[in-house]
């Protein structure tokens, strides 16, 4: 360190602990670092062979303003910054021994940074050399920061981004300082930015390496000596190690508990409902496992990257949730079960079950080992597996893995499993899918402590397939179970366990692109049903109904009041339609759309059809004759019609449109975003359809304030 340096860095930290912060002066995690660069010169403080070489432009050195210098210092920095802004890059070559190509499964990376003119789309640290061989690299790309590290079992380079529209305050996200942390720690690749992980990518086999030398501000992205530059700001402080940081680690990088960005990777901040929902960033909601507990709606799903092509198609899901106590104001929550060992090929479907204080989170892990060094796929088993709370957010898995191993007659593949109480004898029951001899089922057993399982006989053999993520209810006098792929049908009993019967003429429950359906209660009589759509494959948006209960016991399904999204004033709103074709163009492309039509009942079996057009794209489809209505490709069928009124509820958000009709029955599909939308009704002519009211609302934005 210069004479210069050390007196600006000494000045520094006693303006600050004047200042009464004691955060220079706490043990550091670079302490331990394998590289260090405080850019006050060419020094890296952990390994003089690490020093940097200066190519074109680079100004090392440059003093920074007396609150910048603060908050380098909180950061174990000295108030001295590289600035890039003329152009040029450094080269820190590889180190004492190499120290610098770290091996093994774990790396750290740390840099804080800052683009004053906001303009980045450039190469920061890097020791790249091409995607076929690169180790690690932190860049700047299309609006993101980005991490990517290279291994040696993963399909492709791991990647991560964190765009400057998911941080806070994105209108300043592009020209303020930003503490990153890139962290490996054996199952995945972390991206931190200003404490938050904002993405991840998830690790097979070893860190990759190569023989190129780390490189600031610059990348040789082909391996031939040649580094395209193009970093224009300040770095700050650069650190390496061979290790994961911890949590706390990060935050004391980032600046301490009241600098970073608290909000959890799937929130987005605006404080916006769950109802047509997606994560931020590139996620997707999963599987849905809702539960209720001492007056607190669990919303758990498993939390999806890459429509499951992440961990080379095996999905690498992790259970996440979100709470509430109103359907209104939700709370992120941690992890309830994440990827934290390289042999978890995914945490897959599940329930949770509360027992006497006690939460017991029941789940499949997909387990994935390679059986050799030179296998090029993995064995993949699946293992029942279980995590257990004391609050209900924070679990912890169980070292007894697995749970129970089924016999060899059964599948391999057993996953999804349920787990519920008989209320009469007490006994604890899991129903989980795999197959019998060849033939799609459930696995049945049962426990007098939810710790030890016998085997049953199982149930549902399907020989069509397995029938996947089944749920299990009581409600009333009757007991309800779903299967995924039983068409979604649900089936009841008079008994906790059996035997299961399809209610005559009744196929309700999410049909249409509404995915894996399960239900929860939500306060005194009610229950809720959630899924996913499947508009890009596998993962998509929440969806959030509510199940009905009718006199006889059969079930229906209507919007969830709650979660209804506001409107705004009436852009249509006309009453008694004239029968034949009529239309509206409205300026906005997400809209609910409230209809009330009627007819003479005796008249049902005659009735031509009502269709009512949005754009070109979709359209719904009334038909009596038929008792169905359709909604794009997909239809409901056995739909009452004895009444001779109608009443119809259609919301449309961004690519969605959710069907409500007579508050009891429901459909869901997808159509193209549009910023303005045309409807057109068509009734037939001979007067017997009466439309008494039509309305069109705009919807308000998702945000709402805390």
């Amino acid at each position: 360190m210069t004479e210069q340096s050390f007196l600006f860095k000494l000045g520094t930290m006693v303006a600050v602990f004047l200042g009464a912060s004691v955060h220079a002066w706490a043990a550091s995690p670079l302490d331990d670092a394998v590289g260090v660069w405080h850019f006050a010169d060419t020094v890296n403080t952990a390994d003089t062979a690490s020093n940097l070489t200066v190519h074109g432009g680079v100004t090392l050195g440059v003093k920074l303003t007396d609150d910048e210098a603060a908050e380098s210092l909180r950061r174990g920095g000295d108030g001295l910054v590289a600035d890039f802004s003329a152009g040029g890059w450094l080269n820190a070559g590889l180190g004492t021994d190499a120290r610098l190509a770290v091996t093994g499964r774990t790396l750290s990376c740390y840099l804080r940074l800052r683009s004053p003119s906001g303009v980045w789309d450039c190469p920061i640290f890097s020791r790249h050399g091409g995607h076929d061989q690169l180790a690690y690299n932190i860049f700047s790309i299309q609006n993101s920061l980005g991490a990517e590290v290279g291994t040696t079992r993963n399909q492709s380079v791991l990647q991560t981004l964190a765009p400057w529209s998911e941080m806070r305050d994105p209108a300043t996200a592009a020209t303020r300082w930003h503490d990153v942390v890139l962290r490996v720690n054996g199952a995945k690749l972390e991206l931190f930015v200003d404490g938050r992980c904002a993405d991840e990518d998830f690790m097979l086999g070893d860190l990759r390496t190569n023989p190129l030398p780390l490189i600031f501000g610059g990348e040789d992205d082909d391996g031939s000596g040649n580094v395209r530059d193009g970093f224009r700001g300040l770095l700050d402080t650069a650190a390496i190690w061979r290790r994961a940081l911890d949590r706390d680690e990060i935050i004391q990088l980032s600046g301490g508990a009241d600098r970073i960005d608290t909000r959890e990777r799937t929130d987005r901040g605006n404080h916006e409902s769950l109802q047509y929902w997606m994560p931020p960033n590139r996620y997707s909601v999963g599987d849905c496992m809702p539960f209720e507990a001492d007056g607190v709606f669990h919303f758990m799903y498993l939390l999806d990257r890459g429509h499951h092509g992440a961990k080379n198609g095996l999905g690498a899901h992790q259970w996440v949730q979100a709470t509430s106590t109103d359907l209104v104001h939700w709370t992120h929550q941690p992890f309830v079960v994440e990827i934290d060992q390289q042999n978890e090929g995914s945490i897959c479907t599940g329930s949770v079950f509360y027992y006497v204080g006690k939460y017991y989170a029941f789940y499949a892990n997909r387990s994935a080992t390679y059986l050799t060094p030179q296998a090029e796929r993995p064995d993949i088993t699946g293992l029942l597996c279980l995590a257990t709370s004391t609050d209900g957010i924070h679990f912890t898995k169980s070292p007894k893995s697995p749970i129970i191993t089924l016999p060899n007659d059964y599948g391999v593949g057993t996953r999804d499993p349920v787990v519920f109480q008989d209320p009469e004898t007490k006994q604890f029951h899991m129903y989980a899918t795999t197959s019998h001899r060849g033939v799609g089922c459930w696995a049945h057993l049962s426990s007098e402590n939810l710790d030890d399982w016998t085997l049953q006989d199982p149930i549902y053999a399907y020989r069509d397939g397995e029938p996947e993520c089944p749920d299990w209810f009581q409600w009333g006098d009757r007991y309800y179970t779903i299967a995924n792929h039983l068409n979604g049908y649900w089936r009841w009993s008079n008994t906790p366990t059996g035997p299961w019967e399809i209610p005559t003429g009744s196929n309700i429950l999410m049909p249409g692109i509404i995915n894996v359906p399960k239900t929860a209660p939500f306060g005194k009589d009610r229950r809720l049903i959630c899924g996913w759509t499947r508009e890009h494959g596998f993962g998509g948006h929440a969806i959030f109904h509510e199940l009905t209960r009718r006199s006889d016991g059969t079930l229906g399904e209507k919007f969830v009041p709650e979660m209804i999204p506001a409107t705004s004033d009436a852009m249509v709103s006309e009453t008694n339609v004239a029968d034949g074709e009529t239309s509206w163009t409205v300026p906005c492309g997400d809209v609910r759309v409230r209809m009330r039509l009627a007819f003479p009942s005796e008249k049902r079996d005659s009735l031509r059809d009502v269709t009512f057009r949005y754009d070109t794209e979709r359209m719904l489809r009334i038909s009596p004759r038929s008792r169905s209505i359709s909604l794009g490709q997909f239809r409901i069928e056995n739909v009452d019609f004895s009444t001779g009124s109608f009443d119809v509820d259609l919301i449309i958000r961004d690519d969605l449109i959710d069907l409500c009709v007579n508050s009891d029955r429901t459909l869901t599909d997808t159509l193209p975003a549009a910023a303005e939308r045309t409807f057109t009704l068509s009734t037939d002519a001979d007067g017997s359809w009466s439309v008494s009211s039509i309305e069109v609302r705009p919807l308000e934005p998702q945000t709402r304030t805390p």
